[in-house]
């Protein structure tokens, strides 16, 4: 095992016992906090890069250093494929990755932005996403950091309202649990038709260079997908 990654450790033992009363809270919502400047230059700069393309989004939250977005521009050729992170260190890795000393795939496309802002912003301008890949986000795992998760977050609705697919790993099973168990909560609630898995998976070719730490450190990882039988816009 060449992995030197700590697990997730946590004073928490299950799903929050607040959790629910958190997402049906914010389910009757809506996010307002105000837009940074970056994040909205960023914003239009990705939007002028999908006007290129005549298909639907895949969008790369939290991309890190881009390996994950690559992987997607070869599963989706033919969609734009953007990758979204807050940190100028690991998009500068990002944006002079190569594969074998080749440029960047021509449908990838990398923006440094706040997540929840740049979700927003893609909500409001109805972008026509085909898939949405949430990978190893951060888990905040102290009890008292619930609000700090995706899901027990005011952001939740509108991450579950941006595709009609879903995709995100995570090597903590607690956060697997709860992200979940919001999405059944949001199902219910608005009334959705979806399909939503859970399971414990080992990559083959780990999609990022978090899954191959993870995966050499030993740790489990888990798959959360949720499929809609609804347009995505």
């Amino acid at each position: 095992m060449i992995g030197n990654s700590k697990k997730v450790e946590s004073n928490q033992t299950g799903i929050h016992k607040d959790l629910e009363g958190l997402v049906l809270r914010y389910l009757n919502s809506e996010f307002r906090r105000p837009i940074a400047d970056h994040t909205r230059k960023a914003f239009e700069e990705a939007s002028a890069f999908i006007a290129k393309f005549d298909a639907p989004v895949v969008l790369d939250s939290g991309c890190g250093t881009g390996l994950s977005t690559l992987h997607l521009a070869k599963r989706f050729p033919e969609n734009p494929v953007i990758g979204v992170d807050k940190s100028e260190v690991r998009l500068s890795k990002a944006d002079s990755r190569a594969e074998n000393g080749e440029p960047l795939p021509k449908n990838v496309f990398f923006v440094r932005a706040e997540l929840l802002d740049f979700w927003k912003l893609v909500s409001d301008a109805k972008w026509n996403i085909r898939f949405h890949a949430l990978y190893y986000p951060n888990p905040w795992p102290k009890q008292s950091e619930v609000r700090y998760r995706f899901h027990g977050s005011p952001i939740f609705p509108t991450l579950v309202s941006l595709s009609p697919e879903l995709e995100m790993r995570t090597n903590w099973k607690i956060y697997a649990d709860e992200f979940r168990f919001a999405l059944e909560i949001a199902q219910k609630h608005l009334h959705l038709n979806m399909e939503i898995t859970e399971e414990k998976f080992v990559p083959s070719d780990p999609i990022s260079a978090f899954e191959k730490k993870f995966q050499e450190s030993g740790h489990g990882l888990y798959k959360v997908s949720a499929t809609s039988q609804r347009s995505s816009h």
